[in-house]
């Protein structure tokens, strides 16, 4: 029979994800499970164990103000060593805990064995709550236990709600002049979301980085001279059912130094140059919107 962490391996490999932890009372425990898995390489990337409030500050994100209102176990600061996790870690999913293990440390209303859980994933951060009743290391099993638990949960979710859908892997790249960012139209001979405005786009066939200068060379005519990249963020997951795909999107935020160079290829019929808040004026290709602020954002 397959364990927890061999079940959520083989779920991670087939939705082609990546997973991080963030990591306080257990100590290690979660990741140490993940990786006991041989192959996890492929789909774990890191933890950090955030043992301290000014680790979790000044390294996970988690705000001051949310440690000085609610206190380290808290499901708000759960919830933040989460998101912080997915967002420094660059994974798709990051799970996170804080608790009280004890046999000390027990206040008011937070008795010994509270954990807070979080997971973050970009449909959501998410945080939940448990009271173990063993000792110090019981304590810490369990509260590993049940975040692997969750994680399995979450992913056969995700698994559920998309049998059968193919994922591909694409870039968007979207160039920047000054204060505008270039959307293109696409043509009626591209194979999907004909007339949408999108970013310069393609299919991964290397590496993410690779693709995105070679897509923007082929789309725009542009040479690595002519722009400069300013930021790229985590990948962003799109369910089309229509298409039966399931497209997790690359994005890129690129400076251009002479829009005047543009020259667009047989995939596009028009381009435009707009500020960022009138995207939603344009039709465009699924989350576009939201891969945007994703580069302009992080």
């Amino acid at each position: 029979m397959s364990t927890l962490e061999e079940e959520i391996g083989e779920l991670l490999r087939s939705q082609r994800m990546t997973i991080g932890t963030v990591e306080s009372a257990t100590g290690g425990l979660i990741s140490h499970r993940i990786t006991n898995v041989p192959g996890s390489s492929e789909y774990y990337l890191g933890s950090i164990i955030s043992y301290s409030n000014e680790i979790k500050a000044r390294l996970v994100g988690v705000k001051q103000e949310s440690l000085a209102r609610y206190g380290a176990v808290s499901p708000q600061v759960a919830r933040e060593m989460a998101k912080g996790g997915r967002k420094l870690l660059g994974v798709d999913i990051c799970i996170a805990d804080t608790g009280i293990a004890g046999p000390g440390g027990a206040t008011p209303g937070k008795p010994v064995g509270l954990f807070y859980l979080g997971l973050s994933h970009q449909s959501g951060t998410y945080s939940r709550k448990h009271i173990f009743l063993g000792n110090r290391l019981e304590n810490k099993e369990q509260a590993a236990e049940m975040a692997l638990f969750w994680v399995k949960e979450y992913l056969s979710r995700l698994n559920k709600n998309a049998p059968g859908l193919k994922t591909r892997e694409v870039v968007t790249c979207f160039l920047q002049s000054g204060d505008k960012i270039l959307l293109l139209k696409r043509s009626d001979r591209v194979g999907s979301y004909q007339g949408r405005w999108a970013g310069v786009s393609g299919y991964i066939e290397t590496n993410p980085d690779e693709q995105a200068f070679k897509e923007i060379r082929e789309e725009t005519g542009l040479e690595e001279d002519d722009i400069a990249l300013i930021r790229k963020s985590h990948p962003i997951e799109i369910i089309d059912r229509e298409l039966r795909t399931r497209w997790r999107v690359f994005p890129y935020l690129f400076r251009i130094k002479n829009p005047g160079k543009i020259n667009i290829d047989w995939e596009h019929k028009e381009i435009k140059w707009i500020a960022p808040e009138e995207i939603d004026q344009y039709q465009t290709v699924p989350k576009l919107k939201e891969a945007l602020h994703s580069v302009l954002n992080s």
